[in-house]
């Protein structure tokens, strides 16, 4: 007979004497620290609206109204020339900070991707947001 893997639970006077740290957000009660995917058709913005938001963070710029944790970005645009990107800059901004950082060549996943992302967090530990662009490019 199997084993019945037990539910993990945790009581109602442990939860409230349990200090939690608040969830940090990027944006503003819209954009928390995690994992995130934005979907939707092709060729309607999702990548204008990344690069808008990454120099958006990196220069502390309210988001729609919304206060900002600014910090380094990191934008991998996997489909794209570094041309096409600088084009693509030069359209949202003339000053975009230095501390928005692109790549257009990554490892895949489980194949590098991973340690090329934690040597970025090492050398740049101000970093709050990390944009993938495409995921299955990924």
């Amino acid at each position: 007979m199997s084993q019945i893997k037990r539910l993990q639970t945790i009581d109602a006077d442990t939860l409230q004497s349990t200090a939690y740290e608040p969830v940090s957000f990027v944006v503003d009660d819209l954009l928390p620290q995690g994992l995130h995917l934005l979907a939707g058709a092709p060729k309607i913005g999702k990548s204008w609206l990344a690069l808008w938001l990454a120099v958006t963070v990196a220069k502390g710029d309210p988001v729609w109204g919304m206060g900002v944790k600014q910090g380094a970005t990191l934008y991998l645009c996997l489909e794209d020339s570094t041309l096409r990107i600088q084009n693509r800059l030069f359209e949202i901004t003339e000053d975009a900070p230095a501390s928005v950082h692109f790549t257009t060549n990554s490892d895949t996943l489980g194949k590098g991707l991973e340690e090329q992302l934690c040597a970025f967090l090492a050398e740049h530990p101000d970093t709050v947001l990390v944009i993938i662009d495409t995921l299955q490019m990924a």
